[in-house]
């Protein structure tokens, strides 16, 4: 059966390959050589779905430029040195903002306090809210639709 298998597509590439004008004999040998090294017999695999783009990929990227340095990359924050030398206890993004809504979180990010700084210059609304989902997902474990604040427009109904 195997051997019918590898006739037929040989048979089937010389044709194709004839009309094409290349060379049938050598396209046939080629074939056969590769399905034997392939293991003519192994499964096709199923194609692969195409990776979708990880739509909070850009506020990941703000999480590194803007969060990283004091909340850490995995959320738990600690002691960070400032500029002018002091220190500073940054809470862990892991257990702060859990009981917190979206929008607390935002206007956090967006206003600052308690030694954060205001990012509302540096980051548009669509950003800091694109950064509470991320912070949701990456730190509790959850996923949270992006939080409607006094800058963010209003759902239409």
């Amino acid at each position: 059966m195997k051997s019918l298998k590898l006739a037929l597509a040989a048979a089937a590439l010389a044709a194709y390959a004839t009309g094409c004008g290349g060379n049938a004999t050598t396209n046939t040998n080629q074939t056969a050589n590769s399905n034997a090294r392939a293991g003519a017999n192994a499964p096709t695999p199923a194609p692969t779905a195409t990776a979708t783009p990880d739509e909070l990929a850009r506020a990941a990227g703000d999480f590194s430029q803007f969060c990283a340095r004091c909340h850490k990359t995995d959320g738990t924050g600690g002691m960070v040195d400032l500029e002018d030398g002091k220190k500073l206890e940054v809470l862990s993004l892991r257990e702060h903002g859990l009981k917190d809504s979206d929008e607390h979180l935002a206007e956090q990010i967006r206003k600052g306090g308690d030694g954060m700084p205001s990012f509302e210059k540096r980051l548009d609304a669509e950003r800091i809210n694109n950064l509470v989902r991320f912070i949701r997902r990456e730190f509790h474990g959850r996923s949270a639709a992006a939080p409607a604040g006094p800058s963010s427009p209003a759902p239409a109904h």
